[in-house]
């Protein structure tokens, strides 16, 4: 997070959040601040030894709410059994009871920490730009319904009103597309050349594709699919579990992924090769959601990577369209655009 702190907003003010709600981790985005934490939470647990002291190190990771005390984040993933962790995931039974309402408790947790120190009970007015995978759009109207009005965040470092007052909600990679056609300040990106553009968001359970043509959304040229980086963790966690006979903590099955190392009783064993293999589900959906909305790509003229798993798709995706460009700060990108748009929103409304 930034030094910059908000915690104090004037009555009549609205603070603009762009807020990313991805499936393994959320990014938030406001002026002057930015924070990223893992999409995971279970029940508030009792630490017998140094609980304050470990509640200084993950500040804001404990919300409470009428269901009673979670861990959120980093210190769900520390101090929650992995059989107790519930994780935001794609499309459920009942997306209105269990995906909006775990997706609000992110929202609350977020907006916790970004206004950490404000205990004073006070309404603030909050608008959110946020985005849904490309196929879930459908579900717009009741996550708009979820995060509207008036909502109390009470977490271990804050406690406010937190008064939604307006919810925009876009193609999740659409973001991405947005942080290059507009400005930091909203307006349009004369530096922006290109007449076709499109993004390719590999996340954690979804691959989301999106794609514009001056401005304008092409429906049947983006999609999602059902696949994401969480495929490899299942493949590295389940050779892991096999070889050492014990459950591994998600933290390190996630090392292992991105570094191709696990440390087994302090040695550090090569799991490289094995990476490559866990990886393949992973590129084999990706290239197949690309071949069936852009074919060979031709009529596309710049195709942004981006989300956290952009770089583990790269080299496949580049080598079938050249004119990819793995997005700098690729986790984030999403967020940045949310926010970009809110502002041209605003501004267009002020006109």
């Amino acid at each position: 997070m930034s030094k910059r702190n908000t915690s104090r907003i004037a009555p009549d003010s609205i603070l603009t959040l762009a807020l990313d709600i991805g499936y393994g981790v959320v990014k938030a985005v406001t002026d002057g601040q930015t924070l990223r934490f893992p999409s995971v939470m279970g029940h508030a647990r009792d630490i017998k030894f140094q609980s304050d002291e470990i509640a200084r190190r993950h500040p804001g990771d404990q919300l409470f709410d009428d269901q009673g005390g979670w861990f959120v984040g980093d210190l769900a993933l520390t101090h929650t059994p992995p059989g107790e962790l519930l994780r935001l995931r794609g499309r459920t039974a009942n997306e209105e009871e269990i995906g909006n309402a775990f997706r609000l408790r992110l929202a609350k947790v977020a907006l916790g920490k970004l206004l950490a120190g404000n205990t004073s009970r006070d309404a603030i007015h909050v608008r959110i730009a946020t985005g849904l995978p490309t196929d879930h759009l459908r579900d717009t109207a009741s996550l708009k319904q979820t995060l509207l009005g008036q909502h109390r965040v009470c977490t271990d470092t804050a406690d406010f009103i937190a008064n939604i007052v307006d919810v925009m909600v876009m193609p999740q990679p659409y973001g991405t597309i947005y942080a290059h056609t507009l400005t930091e300040r909203g307006e349009i990106n004369r530096q922006h050349q290109y007449r076709r553009t499109g993004v390719v968001d590999v996340g954690t359970y979804t691959v989301d594709l999106a794609l514009d043509d001056e401005g304008e959304y092409v429906d049947s040229e983006s999609g999602s699919v059902e696949s994401g980086v969480y495929t490899a963790h299942e493949r590295i966690e389940e050779l892991l579990e096999r070889n050492y006979r014990e459950k591994i903590p998600f933290k390190f099955v996630e090392e292992t992924l991105r570094s191709g190392i696990f440390y087994a009783n302090g040695q550090a064993v090569d799991y490289r090769s094995e990476v490559q293999d866990a990886l393949m589900p992973l590129r084999s959906a990706t290239m197949g959601l690309l071949s069936q909305k852009w074919q060979r790509g031709t009529t596309v003229d710049v195709v942004y990577l981006s989300g956290g798993g952009a770089s583990l798709v790269a080299q496949d995706v580049r080598g079938a369209y050249p004119q990819t460009v793995v997005v700098e700060g690729a986790q984030l990108a999403n967020a940045r655009g949310y926010l970009n748009y809110a502002r041209f929103a605003i501004t267009e409304l002020q006109r």
